[in-house]
């Protein structure tokens, strides 16, 4: 009974996902969980409620005008005595309710109650979860510091494949276990994040880039700060909101990304360089836009510094972690590049894979350390690639004493 005396209520809305719903209860309970589920009408429509309530063992919450058992109102009395929220699966229309703060169901007014942690696993078609105004909905609630977990890439109820399938009820477990049990494995360290892309400027109106969208390198960041870490976030260009919690630094050149690191370098403990920096930049820089004189244009390129090997080299009981983009021969360059660097972990990922790369919220990694074993992950998202290093990271600090 791992979880005995830990309450969490289990929203449900009217997603296809919904019979997954009845498996996470059941695990929930398995493990000591007191678990209350709360349905929407939409929900109860695809299950009967008295599914949930056999396998819960409580009432199950449908109305705001229920009848509970003392004189409170049920959806208060569940609010506070929580430990967690959890909403599994989520459509598009509760995400966007609870973003904007519309309290009309049982469901949506338990979510404005709760004082406890809150956790969304969305389920919903591809196009669905794309849609702008969903987006700016999942980042709004994650600025006030809700945890997602993220969709997945496969087969979806309309029959075609894509991001929007709900996240593996092993993973959801993990993330209930994180939230309840609090875990601060990283309280008292130091950590420097570096994320997104770098820009190099040929002229005002023009530079060297690449499609990284920081993901990754947020991902790790919002992960360390929630395991109890203090985390210097240093970025290139995106267009993500920073997480909470965390000291954000935003540079543009590799050159700038560069100083900033080193200003922090000395004081942390953990350095994850993330970031999609460039290799080259331009010999000279225009001043002034450079105008079309002929067919061809020449732009004379030089060598950046390499960022994590100047770390590798600087390296005083620091851990360094380091990721390796490839398209082909991945684990031989990554293994190269973790010697070459003095890396202690090298995360490397073939960005040609489907689901994985840039731009994506999912990502395929191998992670390679000095040892001869390697270690290849499954499709996941971001933020649980994101624990699985940090992990790592924990058991690196563990062995060294």
């Amino acid at each position: 009974m791992e979880y005995e005396n830990k309450k969490i209520i289990l929203g449900v809305t009217g997603g296809i996902a919904i019979h997954k719903s009845l498996d996470l209860a059941s695990q929930l309970v398995k493990q000591g969980v007191s678990v209350h589920v709360v349905m929407t009408e939409n929900a109860t429509r695809l299950i009967q409620p008295l599914q949930f309530q056999v396998i819960s063992r409580n009432p199950v919450l449908l109305d705001i005008f229920d009848l509970g058992t003392n004189w409170k109102p049920p959806h208060i009395d569940l609010a506070e005595s929580a430990d967690l929220l959890a909403i599994v699966p989520a459509t598009a229309n509760f995400i966007g309710k609870m973003a904007n703060g519309i309290a009309d169901d049982a469901l949506s007014t338990v979510a404005i109650s709760v004082h406890c942690p809150i956790l969304i696993a969305p389920a919903m078609e591809e196009h669905m979860y794309h849609n702008p105004y969903v987006k700016t909905n999942i980042e709004k609630l994650k600025s006030n510091g809700v945890e997602f977990v993220e969709p997945l890439y496969g087969d979806l109820a309309s029959g075609h494949q894509g991001i929007g399938r709900l996240n593996t009820i092993d993973c959801i477990l993990s993330r209930v276990s994180r939230l309840l049990t609090g875990r601060q494995d990283l309280q008292g360290k130091k950590l420097v994040v570096t994320a997104g892309p770098t820009r190099e400027y040929i002229d005002p109106t023009r530079f060297i880039s690449n499609p990284s969208s920081g993901k990754m390198g947020y991902a790790i960041a919002e992960a360390a700060q929630r395991r109890g870490a203090d985390v210097a976030l240093i970025s290139g260009p995106t267009t993500l909101s920073p997480p909470a919690g965390v000291e954000l630094c935003c540079v543009e050149t590799a050159g700038e990304m560069q100083d900033a690191v080193l200003r922090v370098y000395d004081k942390v403990n953990i350095a994850v360089m993330a970031a999609a920096v460039s290799d080259y930049r331009p010999q000279a820089f225009s001043p002034n836009k450079l105008k079309k004189s002929s067919d061809q244009l020449s732009v004379p390129l030089e060598r950046n510094a390499d960022i994590a090997e100047i770390l590798g080299q600087r390296k005083r009981g620091q851990i360094l972690v380091c990721f390796a983009a490839e398209t082909n021969n991945l684990v031989e360059n990554a293994r190269s590049k973790l010697i070459n660097k003095n890396c202690d972990l090298m995360v490397a990922n073939d960005i040609l894979a489907k689901g994985a790369g840039f731009g994506q919220d999912t990502n395929i990694v191998t992670l390679l350390d000095h040892s001869d074993k390697r270690e290849q992950l499954p499709l996941l998202s971001k933020k649980e690639v994101a624990d699985i290093i940090l992990d790592r990271v924990v058991a690196m600090i563990d062995e060294r004493g």
